[in-house]
């Protein structure tokens, strides 16, 4: 058996969020399927790459779980939201998930900070300042959808102006 560099409550910890991680990659998934029905192809595509970041985020907390000697306790997901009323209500579904995981984050933070879990703190941090990016971007998404009302081409022509997803992440390995 491996040595634990970590506690067994940020063990825990980290594994719950590697299940909200996978959460996030099929609600982006059943998203992007959403903006692909009502022909948003941009929109589609752009969760169609959130899908895959948020599951890269996944599979860092799994390797960091394993290098630390913890076992990866990866809970069940539920299925998620696949209907939505508007892109609006898409879009505001996404906002109010990456504010959740920005939550729940900070709260593996505290954990690492009260346990002086400095091995913890260094991947958190890299976590907390990715949160920062989703969620500007999922606010943004938001307000400019708001602001284009029912000219779907103008979020369309927005969302074509966005970098892709992931594209200035400078995460470590």
């Amino acid at each position: 058996m491996a040595t634990m560099l970590i506690s067994g409550q940020m063990a825990e910890g980290l594994s719950l969020q590697v299940g909200r991680e996978f959460q996030a990659s099929l609600q982006y998934e059943m998203i992007a399927a959403y903006f692909e029905r009502e022909a948003l192809p941009n929109l589609a595509t752009r969760y169609r790459g959130q899908a895959e970041e948020e599951r890269g985020h996944a599979l860092k907390l799994i390797a960091f779980l394993s290098d630390a000697g913890a076992v990866a306790r990866i809970p069940a997901i539920e299925a998620g939201q696949a209907e939505f009323s508007s892109p609006l209500e898409a879009l505001e579904l996404a906002l109010t998930s990456e504010t959740e995981v920005t939550r729940e984050i900070n709260a593996l933070m505290d954990l690492a900070l009260e346990e002086h879990d400095h091995m913890s703190r260094g991947l958190l941090q890299w976590f907390v300042d990715e949160q920062l990016e989703e969620v500007a971007t999922a606010d943004a998404l938001v307000i400019v959808a708001r602001r284009a009302g029912d000219d779907l081409l103008y979020l369309e022509q927005y969302v074509a102006g966005l970098p892709a997803p992931g594209a200035e992440e400078g995460a470590p390995a």
